[in-house]
């Protein structure tokens, strides 16, 4: 078992006599939608996803929106065509200049399939849009990333949603092992930086 936001075995915890205060980055990252109605009309749309723990991109294993908020697909002014829950859209583009040309229910987006940001982890049969109920439209995007074996409500949607794989890279010291060539050795929290520089190139 590990700690779903600094990635140490949970003995660490249990064995610490203080506690530490960390601070986690957020990104925003496009997942590209890779087949479906959406992609039809919209080519190059991307779900918008938001997260506070870029070191388990590595694992995604799918991504999670409510069944019964709405959703809506936003053109901005550089003619990208974004997916997000349609209470955030203010809170996400602020006052920059978007469009919704779009609305539906998020039950809508459901086995809508996506590329992934890394693909250094083999995990079959994923990397698709799944519904859950635990997925709030209080911040973020509405749009949640999943790393099932680094959260209890993600492991506990990917087993609701049938999914037969998930990734498991990080050994008990908290560093990314072998299978994760281009982080391999690294504590995952030293290694968030290098995964947000490397979202940001790509």
């Amino acid at each position: 078992p590990y700690c779903p936001r600094c990635g140490t075995g949970l003995s660490d915890h249990e064995l610490a006599q203080g506690y530490e205060t960390v601070v986690d980055p957020s990104v925003y990252v496009r997942f590209p939608i890779d087949d479906g109605p959406l992609q039809e009309r919209y080519p190059s749309a991307a779900l918008l996803v938001w997260t506070t723990t870029p070191w388990t991109l590595v694992s995604n294993t799918a991504v999670a929106v409510r069944p019964d908020a709405t959703y809506v697909v936003v053109k901005t002014a550089d003619n990208e065509h974004l997916v997000v829950a349609q209470e955030l859209v203010s809170h996400v583009f602020g006052d920059s200049d978007v469009e919704i040309v779009e609305e539906f229910a998020g039950s809508h987006l459901e086995r809508t399939r996506y590329q992934r940001p890394f693909t250094l982890v083999d995990i079959p049969d994923s990397h698709y849009v799944i519904l859950a109920d635990y997925v709030t439209t209080d911040d973020g995007t509405g749009l949640v990333h999943q790393a099932p074996a680094f959260g209890e409500d993600d492991y506990n949607a990917f087993r609701a949603a049938g999914l037969g794989a998930f990734a498991m890279p990080v050994g008990l010291d908290g560093r990314f092992d072998a299978q994760v060539s281009d982080f391999a050795g690294q504590h995952v929290k030293d290694a968030d930086r290098e995964i947000i520089r490397h979202l940001k190139e790509t």
